[in-house]
């Protein structure tokens, strides 16, 4: 299968939100064996959280992700439930997702360094995906810790515009 086309967009109802959930649910309870009760947490209805679809032309969810902001930590976000659909892996999905997450984080809670804005990306990272996020230019901690049972890395990256 060739790169598909890809659209992300901010969810913005319940109908888009309901088609993140499935995908997740895909990814994370049927595929990787999370808790559902850990999959879906409070986080996902809080007001200062972003979610994302990844869509295709024919738009299909191709991926989801989601943007967490903390009031408490003006210029800090948490990056989390990124997933891709098994027919999309490995076609690029993740980092035009990643891409979005990271521009809206910049736009919507970047904070003022001089001239610039500035915001400090966050994420657990599963250890098998590191090396997608090193190659986005994450720092990963050497530490691992488990979280829903699957081995995580903590990773930064600090963004400026």
């Amino acid at each position: 299968m060739s790169a598909p086309t890809v659209r992300v967009l901010r969810v913005t109802d319940d109908a888009m939100l309901r088609r993140a959930l499935a995908l997740r649910h895909d990814v994370f309870v049927r595929e990787q064996g999370v808790p559902i009760e850990l999959e879906h947490d409070a986080d996902d209805d809080a007001p200062t959280t972003t979610h994302v679809l990844a869509c295709g032309s024919d738009d299909e969810v191709l991926g989801t992700g989601r943007l967490l902001a903390d009031p408490d930590r003006p210029g800090v976000v948490h990056v989390g439930r990124i997933a891709v659909a098994a027919s999309a892996r490995g076609l690029g999905v993740g980092a035009v997702l990643m891409a979005a997450l990271e521009g809206l984080a910049l736009a919507d809670h970047g904070v003022p360094d001089g001239e610039r804005l500035t915001v400090r990306v966050e994420l657990a990272a599963q250890e098998r995906a590191v090396g997608f996020y090193a190659r986005l230019g994450y720092a990963v901690a050497d530490e691992v810790f488990l979280d829903a049972g699957i081995r995580h890395r903590e990773a930064v990256r600090v963004l400026t515009i």
